[in-house]
């Protein structure tokens, strides 16, 4: 999380959060809202503190399918502190993804965001995920500026979450308002397997612990034939959070002659932006990259399990994908291809491309997608075939996050990675 995220997280859980939060009866539609109900504010929606240069508009001759929206308008040419609408939600456990839907529109925005912030039953935080981004992506990109147009965007919902915040947030100069939002709970409910409350297993790397967990096949777990091995590295915060979500993976989208092993994102400072931090990147306070890890974990996998050296796999998304993009384009390396999803590619960060000449790539991106622009996908695979290495670029439809046949597309891409000659 953004160190200076923490400053709003701090107001957040220090305001009394209104007891009448009322949901749809439908039961996958958490929260339905055209903002038409209420005096100074829609009902159960609160206002963050005041923050200078910020109004906080109820806007009541404004709406996209209605008389009235929520805006909010910055003049004060600073991007901190954050100045937000939210609202809480009750949350049972019972769906895993959270889909959220809304009417934009932008007058000079540079940046605003709508934010799920996932909190325990004793209110705290989980970490937070961005659902939709508006505004300016690159330092030189024009602020957004339109009519009402729809966002949308998608998370993966930790374990043990108990309430949800949803936040109408500002961060940059402009003016935004938000209309007919609608937030979705999708996804099995999490089966209360062993596997979910697998313990971390140690690994040593420059004399510091890192930590990833493992997931074997049930049926013959110290089988001799030789297995394949996927690495994942999750999205969002990295943690351990993601397991439930990962054991889904395993379950529905890779063949019974697949091990899996997921790493956990080391948290070496307060103030770590990067989750997943690479040669490239990393300060002198992470003593250990996460290419060295996902080295160390195929190692001590390889000595658990029978692995075979050719089938060797990484998968990430988000912000797990800068680092899968460094580990395959290492020199030397284990690893034969990578699936990539919903993710930046940043070349002058990254190691030569025609290292990876005899491994493959596998990215899959939305061209909806608002966080990660879908041109950086589209540059990752013209750079790699003109580097002649084996790359292809597949769409799925409907923005940032994983969405439609989530499990049909990691398997399409893994069993396509395996095609490789």
């Amino acid at each position: 999380m953004n160190p200076r995220y923490y400053f709003t997280l701090a107001w957040i859980l220090l305001i009394p959060f209104s007891s009448n939060v009322s949901i749809s009866a439908e039961p996958e539609v958490l929260l339905k809202d055209s903002f038409e109900a209420g005096t100074k504010a829609p009902e159960d929606w609160q206002s963050g503190f005041n923050v200078p240069g910020v109004r906080y508009v109820y806007d009541k001759g404004r709406g996209k399918s209605g008389d009235r929206s929520l805006s909010l308008q910055k003049s004060a040419r600073r991007y901190f502190p954050i100045a937000q609408w939210y609202r809480l939600l009750p949350y049972s456990g019972e769906k895993q993804q959270l889909q959220a839907q809304c009417e934009v529109r932008a007058e000079q925005a540079t940046k605003a965001i709508i934010d799920a912030l996932f909190l325990d039953e004793n209110q705290k935080s989980l970490g937070h995920q961005w659902l939709c981004y508006i505004g300016s992506k690159q330092a030189d990109d024009p602020p957004a500026n339109h009519d009402w147009k729809t966002y949308t965007g998608s998370a993966e919902i930790p374990e043990n979450t108990k309430q949800i915040v949803i936040g109408l947030q500002i961060y940059g100069p402009g003016k935004v308002w938000f209309d007919d939002l609608e937030v979705t709970l999708t996804g099995e409910s999490a089966p209360a397997e062993p596997d979910q409350k697998a313990k971390a297993i140690d690994v040593k790397i420059n004399r510091e612990t890192g930590q990833y967990l493992l997931i074997t096949p049930k049926d013959k777990p110290a089988a001799n034939k030789p297995r394949a091995l996927l690495i994942v590295l999750p999205g969002g915060d990295g943690s351990a959070n993601f397991h439930p979500f990962v054991n889904r993976i395993y379950e529905h989208a890779l063949r019974d002659d697949f091990v899996l092993a997921q790493p956990i994102a080391k948290k070496w400072t307060s103030d770590q932006k990067i989750v997943w931090p690479t040669a490239a990147s990393h300060t002198a306070k992470m003593k250990f990259t996460t290419e060295e890890l996902i080295k160390a974990v195929k190692q001590d996998v390889s000595e658990k399990q029978t692995i075979d050296p050719q089938r060797i796999y990484l998968l990430a998304w988000s912000s797990g994908g800068p680092a899968a993009y460094a580990a395959l384009l290492q020199k030397e390396t284990d690893i034969d291809g990578a699936l990539i999803a919903m993710s930046v590619f940043k070349p002058d960060q990254l190691p030569d491309p025609a290292n990876a000449k005899q491994r493959s790539l596998y990215l899959l991106h939305s061209p909806d997608d608002k966080v990660c622009p879908y041109h950086m996908a589209e540059t990752a695979r013209d750079t790699f075939k003109k580097a002649n290495v084996r790359a292809t670029l597949v769409d799925y439809s409907g923005g940032h996050g994983w969405k439609g046949n989530v499990y049909g597309n990691i398997r399409q891409g893994i069993d396509w990675l395996e095609k490789a000659d």
